[in-house]
């Protein structure tokens, strides 16, 4: 069959899985079945599969089994609208998929709308251009809430002012849930001087006993990393430099007169010691890369 097929005259239930839209199955090198796309395979199989190690594919029209290309060498039927021979990747869904040199995968959302990051190692939004706090390699890890990979996800990532990613879902889960905080660094991931200036009037309105009055405590703030030396309160222990409630206790409380003893190599990790600032829920100003489009 030497002319061309039509898309259109494929059936619907030959084009693809709940994951993609697509004219071909991959034989997949690992176990030698075929599956539509990695996904499919990683659903239904104990051991995963890399998509880059395809060599064979089948033609969903008449069956063909072929070396990966872009058509059908028997009927000639293009695999999909969107076609990347160095992924192994087809779609037949116009997501604005484009091939990334540098992150070395296909990604989503338009070349025209992201630049790469060398440093990072990843595309991030023009918006971010020489605008963001760079992490070597960022995206080469696991998002800190799911556990899941970042790199080749299909969820989009927020970027929070500390560079760390976070999927975008697990970002409002958190929010949704109040925290506020980046999992892997604990820097405020959002603009919180709303929030600050609620708590200035808390620990206003709300009058240490006497006892507590000249008690001293020593803090380090999570978002300036500072340390300072403040009046204790139940509400919360705002740092002198950067007027932020993000903080944690360094040294135990004194009394005003007393020396804050030094806290050797040995002291407590301040990941580990009690929050001095209450959880609460706050607005989200959302900044995401793209996504991975397989």
């Amino acid at each position: 069959m030497s002319e061309k097929v039509a898309l259109s005259s494929i059936s619907s239930n030959k084009a693809g899985c709940p994951h993609y839209k697509r004219r071909s199955k991959f034989v997949t090198p690992c176990c030698g079945k075929v599956y539509t796309c990695r996904f499919c395979h990683d659903e239904n199989e104990t051991h995963p599969v890399n998509r880059k190690d395809v060599t064979e594919l089948v033609c969903t029209n008449c069956n063909t089994r072929q070396p990966v290309q872009a058509e059908c060498t028997r009927c000639s039927l293009r695999f999909g609208k969107y076609t990347c021979l160095e992924c192994k990747l087809f779609d037949d869904e116009d997501k604005n998929q484009y091939h990334c040199e540098g992150c070395g995968i296909c990604r989503i959302g338009g070349r025209d709308r992201f630049f790469h990051c060398e440093r990072c190692n990843m595309c991030l939004p023009n918006k971010l251009k020489n605008r963001h706090k760079c992490v070597e390699n960022v995206s080469r890890a696991n998002c800190p809430v799911c556990l899941e990979d970042i790199h080749t996800s299909r969820i989009p990532c927020h970027i929070p002012e500390c560079g760390h990613l976070v999927h975008r879902t697990c970002f409002e889960d958190l929010l949704h849930s109040g925290y506020y905080a980046c999992p892997t660094c604990q820097q405020s991931m959002l603009d919180m001087t709303q929030l600050w200036d609620y708590l200035d009037h808390e620990v206003e309105m709300t009058p240490m006993p006497n006892d507590y009055k000249t008690c001293m405590v020593g803090i380090l703030c999570k978002d300036c990393h500072k340390e300072s030396k403040v009046k204790f309160h139940v509400v919360g222990l705002k740092c002198l430099h950067c007027g932020s409630y993000n903080t944690c206790r360094t040294k135990e409380p004194t009394s005003a007169g007393e020396e804050i003893p030094s806290v050797d190599n040995n002291g407590a990790s301040v990941s580990h010691l009690e929050p001095a600032v209450p959880i609460v829920e706050v607005a989200m100003d959302e900044q995401q890369p793209d996504a991975s489009a397989d």
